[in-house]
């Protein structure tokens, strides 16, 4: 009889599930969306009982669109957003929402952090630098302005922890979250009590690590209750939504590197053996495959500033709907040289990560002469992302060079591939392949892997991602933008600097 393993993957705006066979083809997916609190200006939380629900309602969706007997399913993975504690009261439920990495109030705790040499001491001892939204400034904020809750907190855990102990009953988390947390000093597989005590964590509500394919324990009764899976069926630790979804586009390997284009940007290199950058410049945590670590940079740009661009200044392309409008958008693009005839964005609307650190700077159009059309402003923001993407892979690059090692392939995925122009565009601006994978769901399809890889229906990782990770479309470089390219990276570099003292405040 053939299995089916069922991918649960928490977002900041939505939570997927989706089921899929041995092969990994998609079989059915549920998405329910997880709204912000209505709470005040730049706040960003979230209540965790919520996503608990739109988890029952998603998979509920997944478990109809499949059309399959959930007793099929041979084992449930999950994946979910870093950084951000969940906690939790004697009653394993959470007293207090949970704030999210884009949270503007975490500035403050960010920079009393780094005042006191808190970050610098926590950063030298990880190797892994720490930004505003990662779990030192959030718990920092709790523990300044929400005592009582913390009082009351007897367990912390990270988001997708929350929905495994919603489905087994079972505390803990496992080594790639608990990297990520900045407590954890690498390589080890333990909460660290000097980085605790440099974050004032008490050690004691930690919950336990696992490995991330380790089988944790079984659908309870009151679960499949609500979810509509079958009580019994096992479900294994999981892993962060990033490192999910690099085990769903294969990239396991050393030296392999996968670029999720989501919201944001991401650059994630894998090595094996811990790794760091020689200036602690970038994000280092353990992968969900055994004996392997990840290094990041990251930019707040990625389709979120499309989204931005598409919601204010081309609401008319969309009137036929989504898939016309992103079509339009293309063709338009498509149409300007590259270069977008001297009109250069930094796309810093949401602040940045890499390659450097602050959460205030912000975005400029500069070059804008009375030839430029909507279309250049819309291939000059494909570019703006491209040069962020270009500055994040300089930082991976040089991890490679201090461990001697080649990099290999760039596989992308994420919902800003939908546009083929794109992934076009990077390639040229980082001149190197990228090879696109064809799973619109890598999230998922990495946690179901790591429930397969922990229920014997795949022996390793390797094989895993052999049997479910599938074709690509290969972009190469073109060749004839290379001096184009060349030029706008340069003047991209040269603008940020120049207007850093008036926008990078």
């Amino acid at each position: 009889m053939a299995a089916y393993l069922l991918g649960i993957d928490l977002g900041t705006t939505g939570l997927k599930a989706a089921i899929f066979d041995e092969r990994g083809g998609l079989c059915g997916l549920g998405y329910e969306r997880c709204a912000m609190l209505p709470n005040g200006r730049g706040w960003a939380e979230q209540d965790p009982e919520n996503w608990w629900e739109a988890c029952q309602r998603a998979v509920h969706q997944a478990i109809a669109a499949a059309r399959i007997d959930p007793r099929g399913v041979a084992g449930v993975g999950l994946s979910g957003f870093h950084h951000c504690p969940v906690f939790l009261g004697s009653q394993n439920r959470p007293v207090r929402p949970t704030i999210i990495t884009h949270d503007q109030r975490l500035y403050d705790s960010w920079q009393e952090l780094a005042h006191t040499d808190v970050l610098g001491q926590i950063t030298a001892r990880t190797g892994s630098m720490v930004s505003q939204g990662h779990f030192p400034p959030i718990f920092h904020y709790v523990r300044k302005h929400d005592p009582e809750m913390l009082r009351k907190t007897r367990h912390i855990v990270l988001p997708k922890d929350y929905l495994r102990l919603r489905l087994t009953g079972v505390l803990g988390t496992e080594i790639c979250d608990a990297t990520g947390t900045n407590l954890v000093k690498m390589p080890e597989d333990r909460w660290s009590p000097d980085l605790c005590a440099l974050a004032e964590v008490p050690p004691a509500l930690l919950p336990p690590i696992r490995m991330s394919h380790e089988v944790c324990r079984e659908v309870t009764a009151e679960a499949a209750a609500v979810t509509g899976l079958a009580a019994g069926t096992p479900v294994v630790y999981g892993g962060g939504d990033s490192h999910c979804a690099l085990l769903g586009l294969g990239v396991i390997r050393s030296g392999e590197i996968g670029l999720l284009l989501g919201t944001n940007g991401t650059m994630r290199a894998v090595f094996e053996g811990f790794a760091k950058h020689p200036q602690h410049m970038v994000w280092v945590q353990q992968h969900v495959v055994p004996g392997m670590f990840t290094v990041s940079a990251s930019t707040m740009a990625g389709a979120s500033v499309l989204e931005w661009f598409k919601n204010n200044f081309c609401p008319d392309l969309f009137a036929d709907g989504e898939l016309a409008g992103y079509e339009a958008i293309q063709q338009a693009a498509a149409r300007i040289p590259a270069g977008s005839d001297g009109l250069v964005f930094n796309p810093y609307i949401f602040g940045e990560r890499s390659p450097f650190c602050n959460p205030r700077a912000c975005a400029t159009f500069s070059g804008l002469t009375f030839l430029h059309t909507r279309a250049h402003f819309l291939r000059s923001v494909l570019e703006g992302v491209a040069c962020c993407l270009a500055e994040c892979m300089e930082l991976i690059e040089q991890v490679a060079v201090a461990r001697h090692e080649t990099m290999g392939p760039i596989r992308m995925g994420g919902g800003g591939s939908r546009m083929a122009l794109w992934p076009s565009i990077i390639s040229s601006v980082l001149k190197r392949p990228i090879a696109l994978v064809k799973q619109p769901e890598v999230g998922c399809l990495g946690a179901a892997m790591l429930a397969g890889i922990g229920t014997g229906v795949y022996r390793s990782p390797q094989e895993a991602v052999e049997r479910c990770v599938g074709q690509t479309i290969v972009f190469e470089p073109d060749l004839t933008n290379r001096p184009a390219y060349l030029e706008l990276l340069d003047r991209f570099q040269r603008l940020r600097k120049a207007v850093e003292p008036e926008f990078f405040r």
